[in-house]
């Protein structure tokens, strides 16, 4: 089977607003009490398309069919309250006057307005002018999106943007290969999940190298890269994350489909919480089901301390850059979302590849202190309820830092 390891990437576009992105697996923003940033769902989020070709080979109808397509991929979810509307065409804004957004000029005008919370733009970079002028490298990043704008007092996304690039699906083989449909189409359906307020997920990071079939299932679409064109399919996790953050009522929404499971990472002391581990919870196999290994395809995940501000100010300039809450009774705290069943829950180390704009965890790395103890469970989850207490305590990890500073 073909592997593919190109970037995904979320690049946010928001202006310096009292918020951070949790870079968590699960929300993408968060507001200073620590909940996700999320669009209104009492109507269907508004998007506007390109009025340009996605590509030399790819006509804007053609594009615009698939957009559609990718949307409904989210929207799609049944526990899940999330919907989409192409609303038109880019509206036109300063010097973008001509329906197709194809310079760094015209990004910046249309780009401005979604900033300005006016308009949520797909933006078709043709020949990867756009990413060019970015700087950003046009040869191994697909695209980017996230939003634009966003209400602080309510803790709703109000815009947001995608730029796709069309290097990618122009029928030529240089300066890049192109990707299949299917994988270009996989990439954007991620970079739709960025856009209504997700972020990456590590799971079956095992697939950066090896992968079977049943990895590639329970593969994240949210995963920080391409590996298959599996992950244009949301998984358990995926399906999780996007019901928790905007929950279908009644009988097939979230509080009767899904269960949580909660708990802490603790460094060898037991008392001080470890930041940036990542927490996976796989079902407990059943022999029976038709050789499947369901603890491979029914997976999901979260970092810890996810919802805690990483960075906190000093006795100096008392300034935080806004990750997120300052509440202390957050700091080592994950949360996973899931069906219901029996799981066992293990700690893992984010991936040292996934750092920037693919980072899983935070803006930086910060490999798991010490060791990883043995797994624990099965933990039952059964719908509407949240298990807590499902703590971890690293093995020979270092002292905790305060056990030495003075008062």
């Amino acid at each position: 089977m073909r592997r593919t390891f190109v970037r995904f990437v979320a690049l946010l576009v928001l202006p310096a607003l009292p918020v951070g992105s949790a870079w968590a697996g699960g929300p993408l923003l968060l507001r200073s009490n620590g909940t996700p940033f999320v669009w209104d769902t009492a109507a269907p989020i508004a998007y506007r398309t390109d009025n340009g070709p996605l590509s030399a080979s790819v006509n804007e109808g053609a594009a615009r069919a698939r957009v559609i397509a990718m949307f409904d991929v989210w929207q799609n979810v049944v526990s899940s309250s999330i919907s989409y509307t192409r609303a038109g065409f880019i509206e036109g804004v300063g010097i973008f006057t001509d329906g197709d957004v194809s310079n760094l000029g015209e990004f910046n005008a249309v780009e401005g307005d979604c900033s300005a919370g006016n308009q949520s733009p797909i933006i078709y970079d043709e020949n990867a002018t756009i990413f060019i002028a970015l700087g950003i490298d046009e040869t191994s990043v697909i695209g980017f999106a996230g939003p634009c704008a966003i209400d602080p007092g309510a803790g709703l996304i109000v815009s947001g943007e995608a730029v796709m690039n069309g290097l990618f699906q122009d029928g030529q083989a240089a300066p890049v290969p192109d990707l299949t449909a299917a994988e270009f189409d996989a990439t954007f359906v991620h970079e739709f999940g960025h856009f209504s307020g997700l972020d990456h997920s590590q799971i079956n990071v095992n697939c950066l190298s090896a992968c079977s079939t049943d990895d590639l299932a329970g593969l994240p679409t949210m995963f920080s890269f391409l590996v298959s064109d599996t992950q244009g399919v949301l998984s358990v996790d995926d399906k999780a994350w996007i019901s928790k953050l905007y929950p279908a009522p009644g009988g097939t929404g979230f509080d009767a489909t899904h269960g949580t499971i909660v708990g802490r990472v603790f460094f060898t002391d037991g008392e001080s919480q470890a930041q940036l581990v990542n927490v996976v919870a796989r079902l407990v196999n059943n022999p029976g089901t038709a050789g499947v290994d369901e603890s491979r395809t029914t997976v999901g995940s979260n970092v810890s301390g996810y919802r805690f501000g990483f960075f906190h100010g000093n006795p100096i300039n008392a300034a935080s850059n806004g990750f997120g809450s300052q509440d202390p009774s957050l700091i080592g705290l994950y949360e996973i979302p899931l069906p219901p069943g029996n799981y066992m829950v293990e700690v893992e180390s984010v991936h040292e590849e996934f750092v920037d704009g693919s980072s899983v965890g935070g803006p930086i790395r910060i490999p798991m202190p010490g060791t990883a103890p043995a797994p624990i469970g099965p933990i039952n989850v059964t719908a509407g309820t949240v298990s807590t207490g499902n703590d971890f305590t690293l093995i020979g990890t270092e002292p905790r830092f305060d056990l030495f500073e003075g008062p």
